[in-house]
């Protein structure tokens, strides 16, 4: 049985293939027409999900889209009935010749995408995004295989949007550089923080109402910052000096009162629920920071946050929802890998190096692989590691990675000049075998896909330039069975290094989504300071 997800179409727009047991395949539409942020509707996605798995849309038993689009009605005379809208057409022939698509609530969608693949039995779910227009927010409890919808919150009572606001006040891009917001706050102090405060009051039933005074219509009818807002700041809309401690001290404002909110949301709710877990997705969850204080500083015994928390992950939730709809159960269970991706053979991936004329070399093995990229690391070149399949997410896992030495004395300003083209505030994440991460941090189980911090615990030379706030560190803990492949980089490299980590980046040049296939994967490497291409089971050295 194959069933089809499709997530909300436009932004973050992506495919997703259940069958009875597991995830087969999902994969945004951005990573193939390799436009960051893409509008599109995923004519790519669905086309290279039912290439990899030998289907055609008739062999899928259902479709499952995470939108519920305008239905259309009868005229008076109960014959005719009102146009399509153009979303509606192009879903049509997108889908022509598959089942009919059932449609989900988005906010639905979301929840179903974190509480069936986290494995608890009974959890608080929590879904919060923008929602222009729509529905910002779910509260749910899910018990057993069932999801029961508490609350809602629509828009503009949106925490993602005060955020996304904030955003582009600290002059970054709303709707895209809100990672940059949360990264940007590590540096700065909470001045502003009394008067965000005053933005949100919160309602009997325990969900946080907008202030609409501090709000004015926008030239985007999304809404900007009222004069009030700004003579309560301090600060002028049309003289705003945005030196970078200003800006600074805006992120951290927002990211703290991001935070305590919430935290105060989820904990009224889980004293009416009384749930010892909590669930989380929506795009408001992409905030590790925000991930961790609910780890650390909630009351809840598990924290889970679906890691593609965006809206493309609600391809995931439309199609557990839909298996849950025709079988009555959903398959729930922890999703083992984000893997899930496309893949590139040996002879595909020779094909391209000989039609560019690239001179490469052919590893054996995976062991002489392994071998060969960990020399290169102790000699300290910057390895672009593509192998497997593409993850899922925008998050790179040891599959579309680029890697350097942490105890490289310049690769902090390698990386991030030659390669990342990045602002000095982005910290870099580092990698290390799972089994071995308690001897040097204090990691959650959020940390096997990159969505929380950790606590630096053990001093080892070279690793304090990666840490924030005293101790706090972007990990990513590698399971043996998810990812073995890198699992075993990381142990080779650290049998000659002093410690089994290595500084994990995204494999993409700036401003494109994360390298999908081999072609790719050569354009990068040639357009960028890195030294060598583990790509398969080739290697190409400048």
């Amino acid at each position: 049985m194959h069933i089809l997800g499709i997530s909300t179409l436009g932004r973050g727009s992506a495919v997703a293939l259940l069958n009875e047991n597991s995830v087969q395949f999902a994969i945004e539409e951005e990573k193939l027409n390799r436009l960051e942020d893409t509008l599109e509707m995923p004519r790519l996605a669905l086309a290279r999900c039912l290439k990899e798995n030998q289907l055609q849309l008739s062999d899928c038993r259902a479709i499952a889209v995470a939108e519920r689009l305008p239905r259309t009605s009868r005229s008076s005379t109960g014959r005719k009935r009102r146009p399509p809208t153009g979303t509606q057409e192009q879903l049509r022939a997108l889908l022509r010749g598959g089942p009919r698509p059932s449609q989900f609530d988005h906010h639905l969608c979301h929840a179903a995408s974190a509480y069936y693949t986290s494995g608890f039995n009974r959890a608080l779910i929590l879904s919060l995004d923008h929602g222009v227009s729509s529905q910002s927010g779910l509260i749910a409890l899910g018990d057993d295989d069932e999801i029961h919808p508490r609350h809602s919150l629509e828009f503009p009572d949106s925490l993602g949007w005060f955020y996304s606001r904030v955003t582009e006040l600290a002059g970054l891009r709303p709707s895209r550089d809100e990672h940059k917001l949360q990264w940007l706050s590590k540096d700065g102090d909470p001045e502003y923080l009394p008067v965000f405060r005053k933005l949100f009051s919160w309602r009997s039933n325990g969900t946080p109402a907008l202030n609409r005074r501090y709000f004015a219509s926008g030239p985007d009818r999304c809404g900007i910052f009222s004069p009030q807002f700004y003579r309560e700041l301090g600060l002028s809309r049309r003289n705003l000096a945005v030196s970078l401690a200003l800006r600074a001290n805006l992120a951290r404002s927002a990211q703290d009162f991001l935070e305590e909110t919430v935290l105060q949301l989820a904990a009224i709710f889980q004293q009416s629920t009384g749930a010892r877990s909590l669930c989380l997705a929506g795009g408001v969850f992409l905030n590790v920071l925000l991930v961790r204080a609910l780890e650390t500083r909630g009351a809840f015994d598990h924290v889970y946050v679906q890691p593609v928390a965006g809206n493309a992950g609600t391809a995931l939730g439309a199609a557990y929802l839909s298996r849950k709809k025709i079988t009555g159960h959903s398959g729930r269970g922890p999703l083992p890998s984000l893997a899930v991706g496309v893949h590139s053979s040996s002879q595909e991936i020779k094909a391209v190096l000989d039609n560019c004329k690239i001179v490469y070399r052919y590893l054996s093995g995976e062991d002489q692989t392994v071998e060969e990229a960990a020399a290169l690391l102790h000699r300290d070149k910057i390895v672009a590691w593509c192998q497997g399949r593409s993850e899922f997410g925008h998050r790179a896992l040891g599959n579309r990675s680029l890697l350097a030495s942490p105890f490289s004395e310049y690769v902090i300003e390698n990386v991030n000049q030659f390669i990342k083209h990045r602002e000095g505030f982005h910290p870099f994440a580092l990698s290390v075998p799972a089994e071995r991460a308690v001897e040097y941090f204090d990691a959650s189980p959020n940390c096997l896909t990159m969505s929380s911090l950790a606590a630096l615990t053990k001093p080892v030379a070279g690793l304090e330039r990666f840490a924030f706030h005293g101790k706090e560190v972007r990990v990513h803990t590698v399971d043996k069975q998810a990812n073995p492949l890198f699992w075993k980089l990381l142990h080779k490299f650290g049998e000659s290094a002093p410690a089994p980590i290595l500084v994990n980046t995204s494999f993409n040049l700036f401003g494109e989504p994360l390298v999908t296939d081999p072609r790719g994967a050569v354009r990068s490497f040639y357009c960028a300071g890195i030294d060598a291409l583990a790509l398969g089971p080739f290697l190409l050295v400048k």
